[in-house]
């Protein structure tokens, strides 16, 4: 369907088709007209589509230390965006700059005990 379809079916539609007799109706009756007309359209031209989500895996080396790094960050960030400063910008860079070398560190070390763990068993999952 195209939206030339959909501006042509609402064209049509009770809504735009006979604007005279909707000039009687009461407030109530036309939210109930709009709501049922729009839901009808929606429905025809966007139909509703079950999608599967699958969750997503925590990364397994994000741990306490690395929540209050990201913690801390995103208060400097919050301070910067307040005080606009440049000692507080250079105090959130720092403390980026920190987390993510704190990342980095806990994602290399978290793989190597994996590695490690496995004992050369590339099958192991």
């Amino acid at each position: 369907m195209s939206c030339d379809s959909l501006a042509g079916d609402l064209v049509q539609s009770q809504l735009c088709r006979d604007l005279d007799a909707l000039e009687y109706m009461s407030v109530d009756d036309l939210v109930q007209l709009y709501d049922q007309q729009l839901s009808q359209l929606v429905d025809r031209h966007c139909p509703e589509v079950t999608v599967r989500r699958r969750n997503k895996q925590a990364t397994p080396w994000f741990d306490a230390d690395c929540r209050s790094a990201r913690r801390r960050a995103r208060a400097a960030e919050r301070r910067f965006r307040r005080t606009r400063s440049d000692t507080d910008k250079q105090a959130w860079s720092d403390l980026l700059r920190t987390m993510r070398l704190l990342y980095q560190d806990k994602c290399n070390m978290y793989w190597k005990k994996e590695i490690d763990a496995w004992g050369g068993n590339m099958k192991k999952p």
